[in-house]
C-alpha cells in the first residue's frame, strides 16, 4: 500500500542530492578562492615593497643614510603608512647596518606559507623585487 500526501515537498533523496551537488561545487570554489587570496597578498606585498625604493632614496638625499626602518619612512612623509606586523598575511622587515650610507634591504615573509602567500620577496637598493618558494629570498633569488 502507498501513502500519498496532498501537500507538495521533496523527498529526502531529492534534498540529499542537492545537498551533494552543492557540496561537489563548493569543493572545486573554496580552493581557488583561497588562491585568489594568497595571490591578492602577494600583490599588496609587492606594491608596498616596491614604495620604499623611492622613500629610500629621498630619505637618502635629505639624510644621507638610508633608512633602517619603514617607520622612519612614514614619519618623513615618504610612504602612506606603517605596514602592521601582520599585513595581508605577510610580515615585512626594512633594514639596513647602522649608518650604512649605500646599502639596504627588505623582506615580505608569508605567515602561513602556501596560505597566506606561496612566495617569500627581498628588495634592496638596487630597486629590483626578488622571489623564492622554497624560503627566505634573498639577493641571488629569481626577479620579478
Amino acid at each position: 500500500m502507498i501513502f500519498r500526501s496532498d501537500s507538495a515537498g521533496f523527498s529526502l533523496v531529492e534534498l540529499l542530492i542537492v545537498v551533494t551537488i552543492i557540496g561537489i561545487i563548493a569543493s572545486m570554489a573554496v580552493p581557488n578562492l583561497l588562491r585568489s587570496k594568497a595571490a591578492a597578498n602577494e600583490a599588496v606585498a609587492i606594491s608596498y615593497m616596491r614604495s620604499w625604493t623611492a622613500a629610500q632614496e629621498l630619505y637618502h638625499m635629505r639624510h644621507g643614510v638610508y633608512a633602517d626602518a619603514d617607520n622612519q619612512l612614514f614619519d618623513e612623509g615618504l610612504i602612506d603608512g606603517h605596514a602592521p606586523a601582520d599585513s595581508h598575511g605577510y610580515t615585512f622587515s626594512l633594514d639596513n647596518p647602522p649608518g650604512y650610507k649605500y646599502t639596504w634591504w627588505g623582506k615580505a615573509v608569508p605567515d602561513n606559507a602556501g596560505e597566506t602567500g606561496t612566495r617569500w620577496f627581498y628588495i634592496d637598493q638596487g630597486g629590483v623585487i626578488r622571489w623564492s618558494t622554497s624560503g627566505e629570498a634573498d639577493s641571488n633569488s629569481l626577479p620579478l
